[in-house]
C-alpha cells in the first residue's frame, strides 16, 4: 500500500472491504460474477432479433429475413460475458473547487466502483478527461487489477476544460464494446450535457451520471462585491453579488440537476447528485440501492 498516495489509505480499503459486504448483502450472488450479460454477436444460444441499427456489425444481419421482409433485422446471442464497465473521471481545473476537492472525491468514487466491479468478473477501463481523453487504462478483470486502477488515479492530474462529447467522441470513436458507462463529473461543460448524452444513446450504452458539487457552489457565500475566476479558462470578473443574481444562480443550478434527472429517467440511466462533505462510501450505497450499476 506505500506505493499508492494516502488518497487509497488503510482507511480507504477498510470502507471498500465494508462496500464489499454490503454489496454482496444487497444482491446475493453479485460478487461471485452470476450474473449474464447480452452480446451483440456470435455466442452459444440464440436470443433474439432486433431492426439493425447505423453502427452495427453487417455480419449478425440475417439476411434471409430481409429477402423476406426488406428490412435489416439483427440476430442477437446470448452467452456468459464479462460486462466491460468504462470509467470517466472528470480531470478539468473546475474539479480542484473544494475541501475536499472534487477531483479526489471523483476518484474515490471510480476506485470504488471499479473494485465492485472487479469482484463480479467484469472488465474495467478507467479514463481521466477535461477538453477530450488526457490518460486512460485499458480494459483488464481480475481483482488484483484494482492496485492498477489506484495507481492510475494517484497520478492522474487535473488539466483544461471540459468537454464531454469530444471526450466521448474520441474515446468511442474506434470501434469498443457497448457497455456500463459510469461519468464522474460536476457537468460543468459550456456546451451542456446533451451532445455527449445522445451521442452515447446512438450507440446504445448504458450510462450512470455521478454529479459531484461543493456545498458552495449550490449555495454561494459571497461578500456584496466579488471577483469571479473561471478556473477553467481563467477568465474573471467582478460582480456584485445581489440577491437576484445569487438567485439566478442558483436556479441555473437547479435546472443543470433537474435536467440531467430528466434525461437519465426518460432513458433509463441512473443519475445521483452528491456533495464532497458527503462520506463516499453512504454515496455508493445509494448507487446500489438504484439497482442500475449492479446488474
Amino acid at each position: 500500500m506505500s506505493e499508492v498516495s494516502t488518497l487509497f489509505d488503510e482507511e480507504f480499503l477498510r470502507k471498500l472491504e465494508y462496500l464489499k459486504l454490503v454489496a454482496n448483502r444487497m444482491i446475493p450472488g453479485h460478487l461471485r460474477g452470476e450474473h449474464r450479460a447480452r452480446k451483440r454477436g456470435t455466442g452459444v444460444e440464440f436470443s433474439d432479433y432486433r431492426p439493425y441499427v447505423s453502427g452495427d456489425d453487417t455480419k449478425d444481419v440475417d439476411w434471409k429475413a430481409y429477402l423476406r421482409l426488406d428490412k435489416l433485422i439483427l440476430r442477437i446471442f446470448d452467452e456468459e460475458a464479462d460486462l466491460p464497465i468504462y470509467f470517466f473521471v472528470d480531470a478539468s481545473k473546475s474539479m480542484a473547487f473544494g475541501d475536499p476537492p472534487k477531483f479526489d472525491y471523483a476518484r474515490k468514487v471510480a476506485a470504488a466502483l471499479g473494485y465492485i466491479g472487479l469482484l463480479n468478473l467484469d472488465r474495467v477501463s478507467v479514463v481521466g478527461f477535461s477538453n477530450g481523453v488526457s490518460e486512460q487504462i485499458a480494459a483488464k478483470r481480475g481483482r488484483n487489477q484494482i492496485w492498477r486502477i489506484f495507481k492510475f488515479l494517484d497520478r492522474m492530474q487535473m488539466t483544461g476544460e471540459t468537454s464531454l462529447e469530444r471526450t466521448f467522441k474520441t474515446f468511442f470513436g474506434t470501434k469498443r464494446r457497448r457497455g456500463l458507462v459510469v461519468i464522474a463529473s460536476d457537468f460543468m461543460d459550456p456546451d451542456g450535457y446533451e451532445p455527449a448524452f445522445d451521442f452515447l444513446r446512438m450507440f446504445r450504452h448504458d450510462v450512470f451520471n455521478v454529479q459531484i458539487l461543493t456545498p458552495e457552489e449550490l449555495k454561494p457565500q459571497l461578500p456584496d462585491e466579488a471577483m469571479l475566476i473561471d478556473s477553467e479558462n481563467g477568465t474573471s470578473q467582478r460582480l456584485r453579488m445581489s440577491p437576484t443574481l445569487i438567485a439566478a444562480y442558483e436556479a441555473e443550478m437547479e435546472k443543470l440537476k433537474t435536467g440531467i434527472e430528466s434525461y437519465c429517467s426518460r432513458y433509463g440511466w441512473g443519475y445521483v447528485q452528491t456533495q464532497t462533505p458527503i462520506p463516499f462510501e453512504d454515496l455508493i450505497i445509494r448507487i446500489f440501492k438504484q439497482d442500475r450499476f449492479i446488474r
